[in-house]
């Protein structure tokens, strides 16, 4: 089961970013497919703050919120503290930022695919679990 981080979901909202087409097109098709996406409950609040600085525009960062919220393809789960502790050791371990390391946790726990236009992610978080770039990922 695929695992999304910020950077795929901000791409997809936002069409100024470069990888827009290619988050959308990976969407389209997890949705065509009915595929369950991943996401730690973080994920609202770091595409809320992205959107925010980054747009200027509240009220987008707003709507896309409750949309992460209310989606039917997006499953957020909690950030537990079995979760927080194996994504310590991977920051750790692999030197990734927090939350990033969150994310490469639970696409572990989940035995899934990283899903991101990182690039420190996908190269580190390599070592972790399998990670894509939505493009590449059936």
């Amino acid at each position: 089961m695929p695992v999304i981080d910020a950077s795929v979901y901000v791409a997809l909202v936002n069409t100024n970013e470069q990888s827009h087409d290619e988050a959308r097109s990976w969407f389209r098709e997890a949705a065509l497919t009915q595929q369950t996406i991943l996401a730690p409950s973080i994920l609202v609040t770091e595409v809320a703050s992205a959107l925010s600085r980054g747009t200027d525009d509240v009220a987008l960062a707003r709507r896309v919120t409750s949309q992460i919220m209310h989606s039917r393809i997006i499953q957020l789960l909690p950030v537990t503290v079995a979760l927080a502790e194996q994504a310590a050791a991977i920051a750790i371990d692999h030197r990734v930022r927090g939350c990033d390391a969150i994310y490469l946790a639970l696409a572990s726990q989940s035995n899934g695919t990283l899903i991101t236009l990182d690039r420190q992610q996908l190269e580190r978080g390599a070592g972790v679990i399998k990670t894509s770039r939505p493009e590449s990922e059936e």
